[in-house]
């Protein structure tokens, strides 16, 4: 068995492709990914290569980690030391809230080829003022190209900017939540039309974005694209259905409703959206729409803290065997 290991033994960098595209084939189940869960493939699957051989496992590993799940900042502090070759994407889960911000930070000093963060919060906490935990240290939050965040509690301006300020090489930032900010009436607002909107709209040529977030994304200047996904429900008196001639970029129903009633404000409207100045590397903005029930967006905050933990799935830190032989 031996002599025929070493005669048809295949090449290193081959075994490494055939084990990436085994842990891809799970890419898929990223379409109806949770926040607040893991996507990547359960460890059951990816287990028994650990246990075919040597290089199997080193090569197993890599794939497995490259996406690095975790729960608590605490996580980050006993990732392995090949982490800093092997993760390329953290996945962090940040439960708490900026009503009572604790001294401590996420520190990614371990993970030094990071290019992608993905941030899930709590959405029954505030918890915007949050980000400012993930800039440390800042010579790798800065080399971060993507980012990805659920469910900002009130994504202001402010949000935008403590974004824009950490992680100032970011080339694709995605924003998935309930309420949007209204550049009308300056404040996070849950969305409402007449019908079901597009489930996408792509902006390529306007900036397509609420004029405070274009202000301070403009100094991302390597930024190319950028996704926003919001929650929506019906009852409200405009359609995006049949045509998207106001341009829109997050205005509420309300302030539709009254201020576009006025032809010569809604023309002047949609020109300054035109003529608006975009972050220089800009190519697309996508917003995406889920549907919800109002009553399910406006949460009760005293709700059992517990019972977001225990639905949530455990860090990737907890419960991982490796076996310890060389076989």
């Amino acid at each position: 068995m031996e002599t025929f290991t070493r005669q048809a033994q295949l090449p290193t960098e081959l075994l490494r492709q055939i084990v990436l595209e085994y842990v891809s084939t799970y890419d898929e189940g990223r379409k109806f990914e949770e926040p607040r869960h893991s996507y990547k493939p359960p460890w059951s699957s990816v287990e028994p290569l650990t246990l075919a051989s040597k290089v199997l496992r080193q090569l197993a590993l890599e794939a497995w980690f490259e996406v690095y799940y975790v729960r608590t900042p605490d996580d980050l502090l006993h990732a392995w030391p090949e982490f800093e070759l092997w993760t390329k994407e953290l996945h962090c889960v940040e439960l708490g809230t900026d009503l009572r911000i604790l001294p401590v930070q996420w520190d990614f000093r371990a993970f030094h080829r990071l290019r992608k963060l993905r941030i899930d919060f709590d959405p029954m906490q505030s918890n915007a003022m949050l980000l400012m935990r993930f800039d440390h240290p800042r010579h790798i939050a800065s080399q971060i190209q993507e980012l990805e965040i659920y469910d900002i509690s009130w994504p202001s301006p402010m949000a935008i900017h403590l974004i824009a300020d950490a992680f100032p090489r970011l080339r694709t930032l995605k924003l998935s939540q309930d309420l949007m900010w209204c550049n009308l009436c300056n404040i996070c607002r849950f969305s409402t039309f007449r019908d079901h909107p597009p489930e996408e709209i792509t902006y390529d040529k306007s900036v397509g974005l609420p004029s405070h977030y274009a202000t301070y994304l403009r100094p991302l200047i390597k930024l190319e694209d950028v996704v926003l996904t919001v929650g929506y429900g019906l009852g409200g008196s405009y359609s995006l259905s049949e045509n998207n001639g106001i341009l829109w970029t997050g205005e509420c129903d309300a302030c539709m409703d009254m201020m576009f009633s006025v032809g010569d404000f809604r023309q002047d409207w949609v020109e300054k959206k035109k003529t608006m100045m975009r972050p220089p590397s800009l190519k697309t903005v996508k917003w995406r729409f889920r549907y919800k029930n109002v009553l399910d967006v406006v949460v009760d905050l005293d709700e059992d803290e517990d019972e977001v933990a225990q639905t949530a799935d455990e860090s990737d830190a907890g419960n991982l065997t490796i076996p310890g032989s060389d076989e």
